[in-house]
Formats: structure tokens, C-alpha cells, sequence
């Protein structure tokens, strides 16, 4: 079929002209939308979603430190707590710790994690991994963190020697471990295993006198005006962007580490005299030893050799 010059002019025309009134109704409907009484709210929930999106992690971290809380709140009389505290750290500026509870059977420092799904992780490396389906999310150790938090602390209340003080990382219920392998400068649990962990340790180890010093030292970081808290949350951002150009604290927590696991496996076939049980390297409060595996049935202890005890 041919076409003459006229009819494909006509044809085009029409076919601008289809166009045209395409687009004129898609515009008219979006003029009646705006006018209706929906757009405002239409409006208002695209913002509050895309709101909501970015601040998820915010809220995450807070729902799980309010849920700590919450559990930390049925601990007794036997231990105070102290939640959100910034401590003086140096040259570094502030470290913010999400719990710390003390007592006479030591002192606790908890680091909370809201995180879902799959947790990969090692007790020496720099990044962790979280994978919901095939997605996967680095994530600094908490292991380390902790560690830092811990340090700070230790510092702060004169106390850089003190052997009762247990890290504590505290993930969300809805997190399952992926480890390979059990950690041995931190607990590692979920949030409902908290209060356990804490209580398991049941010998006086810190005196009074030592806790009531530490709880006073501490009282004095508690800051309840808000300005000043979100003074304190700016130095504490400019302090993270400080930190991440100084690692070596961080190397040298993974040297102790990594020898005190060496320590433990060169006497991981050592028999107790006594009982015939494994000794295992342990630490108390007058330092570090070899005790009996059939604790406390066997109460047989070996000092440390000196060499044993240089990181």
C-alpha cells in the first residue's frame, strides 16, 4: 500500500494529535489527585517512609538498647547500672558505652546489637559480616569495640589492672550465630541470655568499698540536660572520625589476644597431679593461673611462669 504526501501528513497529525491527548489526561488526573483530599496524606506517608528508611538503623540501635534496659532493670540491689555513658578518653575525646554495670562480682561492660540474621564472625579480624537471604552487611568487630569501651573505662576509674571486668556483646533474638569458633575475651549472647551471663559470676571479687568508689566516678559522667547530651553526641562522632586513623590499640589487643590463646593451648593437654583433670589458664584476682577443669571438686592451682605472663 502507498501513501501519498498528503496522507501521511494527515496521519501524522492525527498520531500528534493522539499524543497530545495522552499526555493532557495523565496531567489532568495528576491536577484532580493534588486537589483531592488524599494527596496531602499521600504526601505525608512517602515522607515519613523515606524518613523511616533512613533513620532504621537509628531506631534499631535504640529499641535494643531500651530492651537491655529493660532486663538490666531485674538484676537486684546487688548491682547498679548506668546506661549511655560518655567517657574521657584521652587524646581520642569520648567513648560512648551502651551499659555498664558494677558489683562485688565484677564489673560488666555491654555493647548492644540489633541486628537480624545470619552473624559471621571472628575474634581477631576488623569487620564482621550480616547476610539476611543473599544480602550481605560489614559490621566493625563488637569484639574489638568492646574492647576500646573497656580500655576507656579501666582508665577513667584508675583501674588499668583490674582482671574482673567481663565484655559483653548482646545481639538481637532474631540474629543466629554463624561462628566457628567460642570467643575468649568476650561473651557473645543474645538478649535474653543477659541477666544469666551476669549472674553466673558469683564470687566476691571487688570490695565494696572499691564498687561504691567506681559508682561515684561514674555518677559524675551521667548528664541529663540535653543540650549538653547532644553536645557530648558530636564529640563523640568527631571522636569515631579521630579513631579511624589510630589502630593500634586495636593491633595491640589482637596480640594479647592471640598469645593468651597460644598460653591456653600450650596447656591444653596438661593433667592435674591431683585428679588427673586438664588445666586450663584462668584469671582471678591476684592474677593469672592454671587451675583444675574438675573445679570445684579439685582446688589444684599452678602459678604462671613468668615468661608465660609477657604479652
Amino acid at each position: 500500500m502507498t501513501w501519498s504526501p498528503t496522507e501521511m501528513g494527515d496521519f501524522m497529525s492525527v498520531d500528534n494529535n493522539m499524543m497530545v491527548g495522552f499526555y493532557e489526561g495523565i496531567w489532568i488526573a495528576i491536577k484532580m489527585f493534588m486537589a483531592s483530599s488524599m494527596f496531602p496524606i499521600v504526601v505525608i506517608f512517602l515522607i515519613l517512609s523515606i524518613i523511616l528508611k533512613l533513620k532504621m538503623p537509628v531506631i534499631k540501635g535504640k529499641y535494643g538498647e531500651w530492651v537491655v534496659k529493660s532486663k538490666l532493670r531485674n538484676l537486684g540491689d546487688a548491682y547498679t547500672v548506668f546506661h549511655d555513658v560518655y567517657i574521657p578518653n584521652g587524646e581520642r575525646g569520648l567513648t560512648q558505652v551502651d551499659h555498664i554495670v558494677t558489683s562485688v562480682y565484677g564489673i560488666f561492660v555491654i555493647e548492644t546489637k540489633h541486628y537480624n540474621g545470619w552473624i559471621f564472625g571472628d575474634e581477631y579480624k576488623p569487620y564482621w559480616t550480616q547476610v539476611i537471604y543473599k544480602r550481605k552487611t560489614k559490621m566493625h568487630n563488637p569484639i574489638r569495640q568492646n574492647y576500646g569501651h573497656v580500655q576507656a573505662l579501666l582508665t577513667y576509674i584508675g583501674q588499668e589492672g583490674m582482671q574482673d571486668v567481663h565484655s559483653i556483646v548482646a545481639f538481637s533474638p532474631n540474629s543466629t550465630f554463624k561462628f566457628k569458633k567460642e570467643f575468649k575475651s568476650a561473651h557473645v549472647i543474645q538478649f535474653p541470655e543477659l541477666l544469666a551471663t551476669i549472674k553466673q559470676y558469683k564470687e566476691h571479687c571487688i570490695s565494696k568499698v572499691m564498687v561504691k568508689g567506681i559508682n561515684d566516678k561514674l555518677a559524675g559522667l551521667l548528664v541529663k540536660d540535653k543540650s549538653e547530651r547532644k553536645r557530648l553526641e558530636v564529640k563523640h562522632l568527631q571522636s569515631i572520625q579521630l579513631a579511624k586513623g589510630t589502630k593500634q590499640s586495636m593491633r595491640t589487643w589482637t596480640q594479647r589476644s592471640k598469645n593468651t590463646s597460644q598460653q591456653e593451648s600450650s596447656v591444653m593437654n596438661a593433667a592435674c597431679p591431683k585428679c588427673s583433670g586438664i588445666l586450663t589458664l584462668k584469671s582471678g584476682r591476684y592474677g593469672t593461673f592454671y587451675g583444675c577443669s574438675n573445679y570445684p571438686d579439685c582446688r589444684y592451682t599452678e602459678k604462671v611462669e613468668d615468661e608465660r605472663q609477657s604479652i
